[in-house]
């Protein structure tokens, strides 16, 4: 099936569309499987599975080679050395045989009827929608509250993670705010990933998928949301020890302001995006950084390590995206 077909099509049983989900892990095997599990039970058959595995050790792949003997679906897996996000997802990328590419984290759980329910959206909004992705839910604390729900961001990276529905469709090449996803229930089509060169692989952990919709929006296509929910069991990592401690100072500052020179430096007067950025980067990292000395008692000696890690980070966000524009000016 054409490109220009696929989104006209109808999600049924005469007419299917192919799907590849990607699963990027690093040293989280109890919690892939589980995932895996999960997807072995989805109701869409027509697609596969990768994982790109950034562990640091042998038991994640040793696990899926032992589970894709028996995986209900067609399970590939690569490795990378790097933990970087985005270059993980372009592995994923350059693997896919789908028409459509759908992610999701390694500790996710997806219903389901996940792939029908973004499928149909596709279909609902034509040749126009490059991406399509859902609700996200964290099951680990009380009341599961939605992470995610139609959320928006702007050109600096204020994001908006919960829009009630009928909002305003933010989906304008030259607007401010715009329709983001979260990369734990996204799908995207794989011709229009490829388009933009998939991921900047600049952005190794946070703002890699909203730099994602953003450029799919300023190349005049569209982001949407659907309401299918995927249910996030959030796992410590090599970027956080919990949901509140965060350990990945350093690119949070570099990837925020990266992000806000590489979108809003031509489109907001400087002064006003040094003042907006600044405030950003007080409350992104260093007010959180300070708040973790009264929820987790942190000594002053890792404030302070965080702290630095935070200010090398701006200075090479900084140095990377001036450069940038130099370079397009050039």
């Amino acid at each position: 099936m054409h490109s220009s077909s696929l989104l006209e099509a109808q999600v049924n049983q005469s007419q299917t569309i192919f799907i590849s989900i990607v699963i990027c892990t690093a040293d989280r095997r109890i919690s892939l499987e589980r995932t895996l599990i999960a997807l072995n039970k989805i109701t869409y058959s027509f697609c596969e599975v990768i994982v790109v595995d950034a562990s640091s050790g042998t038991e994640t792949m040793e696990m899926l080679s032992i589970m894709s003997s028996s995986f209900g679906i067609n399970l590939k897996l690569a490795t990378v050395q790097e933990k970087n996000i985005s270059v993980s997802r372009n592995v994923g990328i350059k693997l896919a045989l789908g028409e459509i590419i759908a992610f999701i984290d390694d500790d996710a759980i997806p219903p389901p009827d996940w792939i029908e329910k973004l499928l149909s959206t596709y279909s609902l909004y034509g040749d126009k929608c490059a991406g399509v992705g859902g609700t996200v839910r964290d099951m680990t604390s009380p009341g599961y509250p939605l992470q995610y729900h139609r959320g928006i961001t702007n050109i600096i990276s204020n994001t908006s993670p919960i829009c009630r529905s009928g909002v305003i469709n933010y989906n304008q090449p030259q607007g401010f705010w715009y329709n983001g996803l979260m990369g734990t229930n996204s799908s995207y089509r794989k011709d229009l990933l490829e388009k933009i060169n998939g991921y900047d692989e600049f952005f190794e952990y946070f703002l890699d998928e909203t730099d994602v919709c953003l450029r799919l929006i300023q190349a005049g296509y569209e982001i949407h949301h659907c309401d299918v929910v995927v249910d996030h069991y959030p796992e410590a990592s090599h970027n956080r020890l919990d949901q509140k401690h965060l350990t990945c100072w350093y690119s949070l500052a570099k990837n925020t302001t990266y992000f806000a020179l590489k979108h809003a430096f031509n489109k907001v007067p400087f002064p006003i995006l040094i003042i907006r950025l600044t405030l950003l980067l007080i409350y992104r990292c260093f007010l959180r950084i300070i708040r973790l000395k009264f929820t987790h008692n942190l000594s002053y000696q890792i404030l302070g390590k965080y702290i630095q890690e935070s200010i090398k980070g701006i200075r090479v966000g900084w140095t990377r995206g001036i450069c940038l524009h130099k370079l397009n000016a050039g």
